[in-house]
């Protein structure tokens, strides 16, 4: 999880590997890595080959990790056929991606394009217990850089990431790679609803505030809505209080969050903020909280980098096609500034998320390839324009 003690083991690991290389290594205040490697022009903005190295509470060893490692291994790379590119490379681990820990995700990268405020983010506490901050375990770990956040400070030229699809339409397929043109939307809230307690043995059914029930309904209706209009819809972190045999739930604190390639579908199904309230006020409940913590519009990535990635692919004779992202990466957030692409991966039967989350040593080295060769594609491009 970010900034735990295996976080850290991971960080120094990385960070290890990128002095190795004899790479200029930075840290900044939001804990996300630097390295890069100088190229013929450093007086342009790097080349960014960027993804996360932070999981989820059940995660596996390739969501995020294969897009830092294979960043690492495109400079070793370049390093050992001693080819010199145009512009300086930079491997960039992002901190706190998933925000399973320190909701929002993609943290680091959101603070980096100006969407999101420094100070708010560090600020941003562990769901576990609601005090502990992002910010203050940085320090712990002894993550908390100097360098500033942000593109005027770290610019980039470009951005590329490589990611496990995290679905089944490359496997089922029976192809090679996946050419991201761009992703759906995204919504995700948290809610709190509070009722009364009372001794479930003697208190009568009707009257009852019971926040779970009314918690419930609320689930069912997510789902519905996912289910109608062809998105994505799930409640996935719920707590509830107290929690013993007698007592009727009084506290409610749930997150949901609504996916969809359309802008104007997402705004319909956001629309069940309604549904709360009136079921809230049915049964006697209080909606104490009803907050959208992390949001973006459905995307496009830029046309010329999407383009170097589909000619890598093309020219090693790998099979693909273009298809959207369903979920967030730290792509979505360096595409607010400077042209973006991705490269998936298969990964077996489409699971994510998950210990049995599993990309083939000869994916990955597929993908890899891919990741490069758009990379190098990209530098042309920068010479054509700088040189």
């Amino acid at each position: 999880l970010s900034c735990d003690d295996n976080d850290k083991i991971a960080r120094d690991w990385f960070a290890g590997q990128a002095k190795a290389l004899g790479c200029k290594y930075e840290v900044d205040k939001m804990g996300s890595q630097w390295a890069t490697l100088a190229g013929e022009n450093n007086n342009i903005p790097p080349i960014g080959v960027g993804s996360h190295l932070d999981s989820v509470q059940s995660g596996g060893k390739f969501d995020g990790p294969l897009g830092v490692i294979t960043g690492l291994e495109v400079l070793k790379v370049l390093k050992e056929t001693g080819k010199k590119t145009y512009a300086p490379i930079s491997v960039i681990s992002w901190t706190n991606e998933e925000g399973a820990r320190f909701p929002p995700g993609c943290m680091s990268s959101a603070v980096w394009s100006h969407q999101l405020d420094l100070d708010y983010a560090l600020s941003c506490t562990d769901t576990a217990d609601n005090v502990t901050a992002i910010g203050s375990e940085l320090q712990r770990i002894g993550y908390a850089g100097s360098k500033d956040v942000s593109h005027e400070t770290n610019p980039l030229s470009g951005h590329f990431e490589i990611h496990i699809e995290q679905g089944t339409r490359l496997e089922e397929a029976g192809l090679d790679v996946g050419i991201v043109e761009g992703g759906q939307g995204m919504r995700w809230y948290n809610v709190s609803l509070r009722g009364v307690t009372r001794h479930t043995d003697t208190t009568a059914m009707a009257g009852r505030q019971d926040a779970l029930v009314g918690a419930a309904k609320i689930v069912l209706e997510v789902e519905r809505i996912g289910k109608e209009h062809g998105g994505m819809a799930t409640v996935s972190l719920f707590k509830l209080s107290p929690q013993n045999f007698c007592n009727i739930p009084s506290e409610v604190d749930f997150s949901f969050s609504m996916q969809h390639p359309s802008a104007a579908t997402l705004s319909i199904m956001t629309s069940i903020e309604s549904f709360i309230y009136s079921t809230a006020s049915a049964s006697n409940l209080e909606v104490a909280a009803y907050d959208n913590v992390w949001t973006f519009d459905p995307f496009s990535f830029d046309a010329q980098a999407v383009q170097c990635v589909e000619d890598a692919a093309k020219d090693e004779g790998f099979s693909y096609k273009r298809l959207i992202s369903h979920t967030g990466h730290d792509s979505i957030y360096t595409n607010f500034l400077v042209p973006t692409a991705m490269v998936f991966t298969p990964c077996k039967d489409g699971i994510s998320h998950s210990p049995k989350e599993y990309a083939s040593p000869k994916d990955c080295r597929v993908g890899a390839q891919v990741v490069l060769g758009a990379a190098m594609r990209y530098d042309e491009v920068l010479r054509k324009k700088f040189g």
